[in-house]
């Protein structure tokens, strides 16, 4: 009867190593390196969503929000290897974590009031509170103008010799031309657009942050000259550190 109970002990025993060996096998137990931005205190035109950390703009009805998305967030809405914007796990050796690919901001516009609106991204700059101005990646390299920013040229510089990465190149580039927010987007009345604003990665050490909009057009004249212009800022107090793998460990149980 106690050699029974013993080999019933033994193998429970055996069956919850083994679930945790495949729990270990299944969630890669990595370092990450999180970047949480929080909205500040803006003007009277603005307001703080709380909902989701964004901050909004507001004017007569119009309404612009602005929120960061965080590299989990992206990782789940773009679970495959056609994923640009983050590197989905990938430890880089020499700091032994998973860093940040980009800084990603979503914008929606929002347009029930003005006959014809525009945000221009390429109007568009990110200042750090260690003096450091980022400016937005463009799509392609025509688009570009000759900066370097430019996802054509980021993703061409990766390597695409092989017809499977040529096919991930083209698979990525179709992602980013449905996400990004284009040139030349005009938001009529009672319409609304949504796109990303895609940075560099923050420095570590950063602390604070402000997204400016340059000549946000309010309204056009006689052959799309631009009328009322305003200029937008949006700030965020930055926190960035390592989460160390036994969180996650954790998390995956």
């Amino acid at each position: 009867m106690r050699s029974n109970s013993k080999k019933a002990w033994l193998a429970a025993l055996l069956v919850l190593a083994s679930g945790i060996s495949a729990c270990l096998t299944l969630t890669p137990i990595r370092a990450i390196y999180r970047v949480n931005l929080t909205p500040l205190q803006q003007g009277d035109d603005y307001q703080v969503d709380n909902a989701d950390d964004g901050i909004v703009f507001v004017k007569e009805g119009l309404r612009l929000k602005v929120r960061h998305l965080q590299d989990g967030e992206l990782n789940a809405h773009y679970p495959d290897e056609s994923n640009p914007f983050t590197y989905r796990g990938e430890v880089d050796p020499a700091l032994g974590h998973v860093p940040p690919r980009f800084t990603v901001f979503q914008v929606l516009l929002n347009n029930p009031t003005f006959d014809k609106v525009l945000m221009q991204p390429e109007r568009v700059f990110l200042k750090t509170d260690r003096g450091k101005i980022l400016h937005p990646y463009q799509l392609t390299r025509a688009e570009a103008r000759g900066d370097v920013r430019n996802f054509e040229t980021y993703w061409l510089s990766r390597g695409v010799q092989s017809g499977n990465m040529q096919k991930l190149y083209l698979e990525r580039m179709g992602v980013l031309r449905g996400a990004v927010y284009h040139r030349d987007s005009f938001v009529f009345k009672g319409n609304s657009y949504r796109g990303m604003l895609i940075f560099d990665p923050l420095e570590p050490g950063t602390g604070q942050v402000t997204l400016f909009i340059a000549d946000f057009v309010l309204d056009f004249g006689i052959y799309d000259t631009p009328g009322s212009q305003v200029d937008l800022e949006f700030t965020f107090a930055v926190r960035g550190e390592v989460i160390e793998p036994v969180a996650e460990m954790a998390q995956a149980f």
